[in-house]
């Protein structure tokens, strides 16, 4: 009898917090898919595939993981479409450019798949924060304008990564090149290579794909004021500097069909500008909206620390309630969300139709059950090393090679 009334408390229990949350476990449909709750896994950077970009069964066994841990939607990692120059952006980058690689996202897809949750695979262009060692010898990066990130790839350079890697001896700050300002044939072209790698990415059994235009990659430097100096039909107005996302998502709309899902995702900051924001501020944002209002996404997703923080003094509505407002598109919100009540209070306040957690998910794969359950989620100070595994040096040596035996893993 006591057995009984455990489990019978314990569905209480469970039934008490799903009304707790009646948002964020309420399921949601996007482009005729519906998703099991409004619970996204944000792209994560893992550089866990193969040197030719092929994904491992060290991919399948971390998405599956993830997707059994309740999420109702998985966004993978940054996937470079094609092999067209500075597409790739980073050491060991998965790929959806060849055959083999969609061989080898398929049994990811069937994982995610096999543990309730939709898939959809993160498309990006490095642009002008191209990991100068995944370019041609004397390539010069390409991106909106003739510009150079003052940044460096954030994998190189510091003591604590060194250490971590288990690198002796020099470790050289890696720098990015002087970029090239792209042709308006080469715009074409990569929009096209966006495009066919969507396709692939359906042809691996994928639910669609999200056109990564935020976080200082290609499309981010069209959208952004600070990178685009275009006097051209891509440059100036924000009409004109998201004409080039629009044009790739409506190539990729052309190439999978309307009953696959796509979203566009948007930041104010970037991997070398994590400071970064919008001149304008939430004008720029309601701008941005309107613009997208008609485009193929299905969705916008907004990137950053903090959903409520819209690094604009004038103003306090969040950014991606603004951009929702404007551009009559449901809405993923990002950054912040690490417990049931923010989600919820995101998906209240008008400013998200999904929440996309990253770190406490990256650590804790079963967070949508702990928050369904009431578990309040403990929070894991980030790490790189749940990031690289196994590691990676500037020299390209083995990779297999010095992994400590106190490893942490994730999954």
């Amino acid at each position: 009898m006591a057995a009984f009334w455990s489990a019978a408390t314990e569905r209480k229990e469970r039934r008490t917090m799903t009304e707790a949350l009646p948002r964020l476990f309420a399921p949601a449909t996007l482009a005729g898919v519906t998703l099991r709750n409004r619970i996204a896994m944000a792209p994560l950077t893992r550089q866990m595939a193969e040197a030719d970009g092929t994904p491992t069964a060290e991919m399948v066994a971390y998405y599956a993981r993830r997707a059994r841990g309740g999420a109702g939607l998985i966004i993978t990692e940054g996937t470079y479409p094609d092999d067209g120059p500075g597409c790739r952006a980073y050491l060991s980058q998965p790929g959806i450019a060849t055959a083999r690689h969609v061989a080898a996202w398929r049994p990811v897809a069937e994982a995610i798949h096999a543990g309730g949750a939709k898939a959809i695979l993160q498309l990006m262009h490095g642009g002008r924060v191209t990991d100068p060692r995944c370019l041609p010898p004397g390539a010069a990066p390409v991106s909106a304008s003739d510009t150079q990130s003052g940044g460096w790839v954030l994998y190189t350079d510091t003591d604590a990564e060194a250490k971590l890697r288990g690198i002796t001896g020099p470790w050289p700050k890696v720098t990015f090149g002087p970029a090239r300002a792209l042709t308006v044939a080469e715009i074409e072209a990569i929009a096209d290579g966006f495009a066919a790698g969507a396709a692939r990415a359906v042809e691996a059994g994928f639910d669609g794909v999200e056109v990564h235009g935020a976080n200082g990659y290609l499309l981010y430097q069209f959208i952004h004021d600070a990178t685009n100096h275009r006097t051209d039909a891509y440059g100036g107005s924000v009409e004109n500097r998201v004409r080039f996302a629009r044009l790739v998502c409506e190539r990729v709309r052309q190439a999978i069909g309307p009953e696959r899902i796509i979203t566009l995702r948007l930041s104010q900051d970037g991997v070398d500008d994590f400071t970064g924001a919008w001149a304008g501020g939430v004008a720029t944002a309601r701008a941005i909206g309107a613009a997208l209002s008609d485009c193929a996404a299905d969705a916008l997703h907004w990137s950053s620390f903090a959903w409520r923080d819209n690094r604009d003094p004038t103003s306090d509505t969040p950014m991606p309630a603004a951009l929702r407002a404007a551009s009559g598109k449901p809405m993923i919100a990002n950054g912040g969300i690490d417990q049931g009540a923010e989600a919820e209070a995101a998906l209240a306040d008008g400013a998200a139709d999904l929440v996309a957690v990253g770190r406490p998910m990256f650590a804790n794969p079963d967070w949508p059950q702990m928050v369904r359950a009431g578990v309040p989620v403990d929070l894991v100070p980030f790490d790189r090393s749940y990031v690289i595994r196994p590691p990676l040096d500037h020299a390209h040596a083995d990779p297999r090679a010095t992994v400590p035996p106190d490893w942490p893993t994730v999954w």
